[in-house]
């Protein structure tokens, strides 16, 4: 196959680069690889998370138009026939939709009761189906579907079960219920593991007599769901919510918004980190082929040519990278997905497994983010070709002269900076940090084109050339242009190293000292079972009359939607009063000490705030089920990492005998006697539990256990960020050693002078490193300086705006210190390395390339 010439000797001309740099120009590849891949694979794995989520909404949904749903838990069944009556509606089909315990099983499956009448008619593909060869075939006149014995399975339910079991075995309480398996649900997703009945038997069975899940409507030809929606909206408000099964896919992606985001930013970084690599190099590889260009455009080539070699040689850079990272996040993804399920660890999504689709458009986008960086890297260095006089470009020694706009870039990094600071300003889209993205977008460019004035202003020419020092000093200060855009790359990764060690040191310091604030019991209790749902009153008023136990409490919480287009809120009952919150509630503003009369106090966490505008002294009206309406005061914001869409904790008493509420109680802490150590305590707690249903049913934890854990799970949450600092350093090691690996084998004449006059090759290595320690010294410290302003903006403005919480400043001054040292000392051991055994070549020959 032969290239056209023109081609063919493009790609001659990049070959020799490639000769002269391999290193680099791998480092750079590599670095595009992973910000692709890594970016292509956050979005493959959430996009099949997604789509399972709104696959299952449509399936659950089926031709309904609206839905009426509760706004924590259940309906009352009186709703469906206010609903059944309207004349707009033409089918009302009622739905139980409950978590159920089964023997054998280790969680709780999806349990559905449906009216298969209206059902049919709403959600045919949820009803289920008679098996066509059964032991125990219908007698004459049964109808399965109604039969009030019978269940029907899905097929990963059926997997799960245990050899070709008949029967499911379901708990309640101490209560339990055989059912047949008559069939199956042949419509259910793939991974949904569920049950259908009919809904009477599930009432009846399962305890929810007078109640239901929701209402599917179907409403009648010609009428508009959203007027339906906003005619009987607020008559049907005190039941619940109407609700298209769309809205339920915007609340279902909402949740994981800020988390995908802030991955995929991360791979941005790694991107971002390839496009300057990419900078660098071309940078490098224009200034120091200064001659070659002379030489082509001697020989006829026009500006524009060599200007179109240098964005060529970048897109092949583009396209390998991309193509590379294309093919390693849908590895990533396919692993991720195959065995860890689409969860991603984040707990957003219930896991399941499956493959994962390859679309062509995606991986063209993903891949085209690749060559984009490239292309921005190096457009720079392509404008630069051709800027010399031809005369000029001929001598030797013109790769610094080839570099002069680095004289003036710091006016635009000045510009840039400025812009930065006013994109602070910028309010979020969302739950995305947009300017305070756009923030660290800006200051990056603007420190990078700032180090040109920087090494001008800390490397100078010496007095006196007495030492070893000195000579390499006077070396770099003869260089300043060449250096900073030789640094650019390394800055730019040690910089973003930085700035996310910081933040995630500071994040986990936060976390580590809100578990030891809102963990002041010696000890906590919880149920390890779903079959008992709560600790029964009789079993809380035995602990708290036990001897040796001076105070025991328990809460309990269940989920309020308070706006359809956001995810549910999380009501917590304690055992709190308003001097108790203080202590108890880790505060960080002002408190009220007394709430409106007529109102209940509650205190919300900071998401609450950001999301729904409240406040100290804000007045909000809880709308629960059956009707319930609580008006309340917020007497305060507290500090809570573990629900990012807010928190509202309510007085446990005042709850129950204002308002007849009463929260099931699933968690509780233990305050023994100071005679009663933690372990005696859990001995006294077992032999309590023994004789009730609750023997062998509690789980117990002290505070640094749980604390323990919390941060595991920290640890791993991040784990991707710490993987991404060590490639990013890996890589700012490999650009130090590579660049200055380049910019010495370009001074062979140098090095043959000073061999000529009694300089051994051992010397030479030992100015090299000088200079590349003095180099990287400078080039940690920029990126230091740079990568502590991008931690106040990830600190300040993107985590607040992203999660809706705030955390304190703490320094990793350890860390930074040690992560200089490694930068400095192996960036000067990687240049001594590479350049061993290059030094010492014939004399004469070297000495002889000079064409001054």
């Amino acid at each position: 196959m032969f290239l056209p010439a023109q081609l063919a000797l493009k790609f001659q001309l990049f070959s020799g680069a490639l000769r002269d740099q391999p290193f680099k120009w791998l480092i750079a590849t590599l670095s595009i690889a992973v910000g692709v891949g890594l970016g292509f694979a956050v979005h493959l794995i959430h996009k099949q998370a997604l789509d399972q989520f709104n696959n299952g909404v449509r399936q659950f949904s089926g031709q309904a138009d609206l839905q009426l749903l509760p706004h924590s838990q259940l309906l009352p069944e009186a709703a469906l026939d206010q609903l059944s009556v309207l004349p707009e509606v033409a089918v009302a089909s009622p739905v139980i939709d409950i978590l159920v315990p089964v023997r054998d099983l280790e969680k709780p499956v999806r349990w559905l009761g449906l009216d298969v009448f209206t059902a049919a008619l709403v959600t045919p593909n949820l009803i289920g189906q008679t098996n066509e060869k059964t032991e125990n075939p219908p007698e004459q006149g049964d109808i399965p579907l109604l039969n009030s014995n019978n269940v029907f399975i899905s097929p990963a339910l059926k997997e799960q079960l245990p050899g070709e079991q008949p029967t499911l075995s379901t708990l309640q309480g101490n209560r339990s219920a055989e059912w047949r398996i008559a069939g199956n649900v042949p419509a259910a997703g793939a991974g949904q593991v569920l049950a259908m009945a009919d809904i009477a038997a599930v009432q009846w069975r399962l305890g929810t007599l007078g109640q239901i899940s929701r209402v599917d409507l179907k409403l009648r030809e010609g009428v508009s769901p959203a007027a339906f929606q906003k005619q009987y909206e607020a008559q049907f408000a005190s039941l619940g919510r109407l609700e298209t099964p769309s809205e339920q896919g915007t609340r279902g992606a909402s949740v994981s918004q800020a988390y995908r985001a802030n991955l995929s930013i991360l791979a941005m970084v790694a991107l971002l980190t390839g496009g300057f690599l990419t900078f660098s190099t071309q940078m490098l590889a224009v200034a120091q082929r200064s001659r070659q260009w002379a030489l082509l455009a001697a020989l006829g080539a026009k500006a524009g040519a060599l200007r179109m070699q240098v964005l060529f040689e970048s897109m092949c850079c583009g396209i390998v990278g991309g193509a590379l990272g294309v093919a390693m996040g849908w590895g990533l993804a396919w692993s991720v997905v195959r065995y860890l399920g689409v969860d991603l660890g984040a707990g957003y999504f219930e896991a399941a497994h499956g493959a994962v689709s390859l679309a062509p458009v995606d991986a063209m986008l993903f891949g085209g983010f690749g060559v984009l960086a490239t292309l921005l890297g190096g457009l720079s260095p392509a404008f630069q070709t051709g800027q010399m006089a031809l005369h000029q470009r001929l001598r030797a020694g013109t790769e610094e002269a080839g570099l002069q706009f680095a004289n003036k870039a710091h006016w635009l990094g000045l510009l840039l900076c400025a812009i930065a600071l006013a994109c602070l300003w910028i309010p979020p889209y969302g739950n995305i940090p947009v300017g305070g993205y756009l923030a660290v977008a800006f200051g990056l460019f603007g420190g990078i084109a700032m180090i040109g004035l920087v090494v001008r202003a800390f490397i100078r020419h010496p007095a006196q050339l007495s030492a070893l020092g000195d000579l390499a000093k006077s070396r770099l200060a003869s260089t300043p242009n060449l250096l900073a855009v030789g640094l650019s790359g390394v800055v730019a990764s040690f910089a973003l190293v930085v700035a996310m060690h910081v933040m995630i040191y500071s994040f986990r310091f936060s976390l580590d000292n809100w578990l030891t604030q809102v963990l002041p019991a010696p000890l906590y209790v919880k149920l390890n079972t779903p079959t008992i749902p709560a600790f029964p009153d009789e079993f809380q008023n035995k602990l708290a009359a036990e001897p040796g136990i001076d105070l025991i409490e328990f809460w309990g919480s269940q989920s309020l939607v308070l706006d359809p287009k956001r995810p549910a809120v999380e009501l917590i009952a304690r055992p709190i009063g308003v001097d108790a919150a203080r202590q108890r509630l880790p505060m960080t503003g002002t408190t009220l000490d007394s709430p409106q009369a007529g109102t209940l106090p509650v205190w919300v966490s900071e998401p609450m705030t950001d999301l729904y505008g409240l406040k100290a002294g804000s007045q909000l009206v809880l709308q629960l089920d059956q009707g319930t309406v609580i008006p309340t005061t917020v007497m305060g914001v507290w500090r809570d990492y573990t629900r990012q869409h807010g928190a509202i904790v309510l007085p446990k008493a005042a709850l129950l005998s204002e308002f007849n509420v009463k929260f099931k109680d699933t968690q509780g802490a233990v305050w023994p006697n100071q005679a009663v150590t933690v372990k005696e305590a859990i001995t006294r707690i077992e032999k309590a539990a023994s004789t009730t249903a609750l023997s062998n049913k509690i789980d117990f934890a002290e505070p640094g256990e749980i604390r323990q854990i919390s941060l595991d799970i920290f640890d791993r949450s991040f784990a991707v960020t710490y993987l991404l600092e060590i490639a990013a350093i890996v890589i700012g090691l490999f650009g130090v050693g590579t660049t200055f690996s380049a910019m010495a084998l370009q001074r062979k004449r140098e090095f043959a002078l000073l061999g000529a006059i009694g300089a051994g090759p051992g010397w030479m290595l030992k100015l090299i490193a000088r200079e590349a320690f003095l180099a990287s010294t400078l080039a940690a410290g920029v990126g230091l300086t740079i990568g502590l302003a991008f931690a106040a903006i990830l600190i300040f403005v993107v985590n607040p705006q992203s999660f809706h919480w705030t955390m304190e400043w703490f320094t990793p001054w350890r860390d930074l210190i040690l992560m200089v040292v490694v930068l400095v000392a192996m960036s000067s051991a990687t240049v001594t390395l590479a350049l061993r055994g290059k030094l010492n070549t014939q004399l004469v020959d070297q000495l002889k390339e000079d064409w001054a």
